[in-house]
């Protein structure tokens, strides 16, 4: 980056001393081949040209790399021969974790990515309840069709007759799942 001789205008003694650094030496914003961004944010250019370019990229060219991402991930599910599917790369505590699926079934694909998530951050809780709490604590809305709450009630013997008591008794345990059929984990 910066130049490993001291500058023609440094006193002589600077010069000779040698495994001395002086703060002027370590200023690499004084190279030509350093450009700052912002702030504490700096652009150094790796290969011959003096100066790196620290022009904005322009929104057509974003669009344009957005839509080949989108093209290329496109023919990277089609050449796992299924509909669905995701290439996840994300960042937890630092530590950075990489993921794929593939399915036919998009609830299946779907599931797959929560529960991959799920999986990846620091809980006691099952993934089933970690599940639940997330989307609980987003205010995601989520309207179940009514056959989920009867299925609910099959599993646990109640009928319509019975009081909501029941039901609230019958869910202490386990809490309300739905899909009811699921096994515990």
């Amino acid at each position: 980056m910066a130049p490993a001789d001291p500058p023609d205008d440094a006193p002589a003694r600077a010069r000779e001393d040698e495994g001395v650094v002086r703060p002027d030496d370590l200023d690499y914003t004084a190279s030509e081949r350093v450009a700052e961004l912002d702030e504490g944010r700096y652009v150094v250019a790796t290969d011959n040209d003096e100066s790196p370019s620290v022009d904005d990229p322009q929104d057509d060219d974003i669009d344009e790399r957005g839509d080949l991402a989108r093209q290329q991930m496109a023919r990277y599910v089609s050449d796992r021969d299924a509909d669905y599917g995701f290439a996840l790369t994300a960042a937890f505590d630092g530590e950075m974790a990489h993921y794929e699926y593939f399915s036919d079934d998009v609830a299946t694909a779907f599931g797959e990515l929560t529960s991959w998530y799920v999986d990846q951050i620091d809980t006691d809780a099952s993934t089933h309840e970690a599940l639940a709490i997330l989307l609980l604590a987003s205010d995601t809305q989520v309207a179940y069709p009514t056959k989920a709450l009867a299925s609910v009630l099959n599993r646990h013997e109640l009928s319509l007759e019975d009081s909501i008591a029941d039901l609230v008794n019958a869910l202490r345990g386990e809490g309300l799942r739905i899909p009811s059929d699921q096994p515990e984990e």
